[in-house]
């Protein structure tokens, strides 16, 4: 059974062995403030929630590619940050190596310029992560009547 750590370590593998990317954190973006060696251009990967759908668990991560920017160069640094997250939607969405994965490729990339203490500029988008979900009731850790 796929879960949400097995998910993530199906992205940070992703972004680690991309060529272009140099450093990969997880977790909450108003946290790269305060990471210190930062190696540009780099991914972050934040987890947002789950949902169930019938028998699919429905993982979403909002990921952001950013890179070191200034404003002669900022068009040409969201160009190469969208040629990366294009990568990430190409690779899960065209991999059989996964079984139980789905990527819903329907995808927005979303420019940014911001300032994390570096002036970077990138992109921000959400993927969403689907696979079976095991609804079986007999592996509930509950009591039974007879442990009663």
């Amino acid at each position: 059974m796929v879960n949400l750590l097995t998910y993530l370590d199906f992205i940070k593998k992703f972004f680690n062995d991309h060529l272009q990317v140099n450093t990969v954190l997880v977790g909450d973006k108003k946290d790269i403030t305060g990471k210190t060696n930062i190696l540009y251009p780099l991914a972050n990967i934040e987890y947002l929630d789950k949902a169930i759908k019938d028998s699919q668990d429905v993982y979403r991560y909002e990921i952001i590619i950013a890179s070191l920017s200034n404003e002669e160069i900022e068009l040409s640094v969201i160009n190469d940050c969208n040629m990366i997250g294009d990568d990430m939607v190409a690779y899960f969405e065209n991999t059989d190596r996964f079984e139980d994965l789905e990527i819903f490729n329907n995808v927005t990339l979303k420019p940014f310029t911001d300032s994390f203490g570096d002036r970077v500029a990138g992109v921000t988008f959400v993927v969403s992560m689907t696979g079976f979900r095991e609804a079986c009731d007999a592996t509930i850790p509950i009591k039974k009547e007879n442990d009663l």
